[in-house]
């Protein structure tokens, strides 16, 4: 039984996400991101902020402090440069924010 100060019907309605507005939200599956940095680059930190801003969750790598994933990096992109951006297996060399907004869904600013 459901009580309320609206018909039952009304509340069949919202339960089901249908009528006065009410939507369920979809949740689009968050994108893959890897972020490759090193602690002294001011394009990374900038980077990170702007993914911080708009709550895009990231793994860091601080190339400075892991071979490996430098080496890894250079092998994937050909680049030694920082920062480089992995969304989905796609490589963004620099804080190219067009592209990366892009590629995020992120609304241009």
């Amino acid at each position: 039984m459901i009580k309320g100060c609206q018909s039952p019907a009304y509340y069949e309605k919202v339960l089901r996400g249908e009528g006065s507005g009410i939507r369920r939200q979809e949740a689009k599956p968050q994108k893959r991101v890897t972020v490759y940095s090193t602690p002294s680059c001011p394009y990374c930190n900038k980077l990170k902020q702007y993914l911080n801003k708009h709550g895009i969750r990231y793994t860091d790598i601080n190339v400075a402090a892991n071979k490996q994933a430098a080496d890894e990096m250079v092998r994937r992109s050909g680049q030694r440069g920082v920062p480089q951006t992995d969304i989905n297996g796609k490589i963004i060399i620099g804080f190219d924010v067009p592209k990366i907004s892009r590629m995020l869904d992120i609304p241009t600013e």
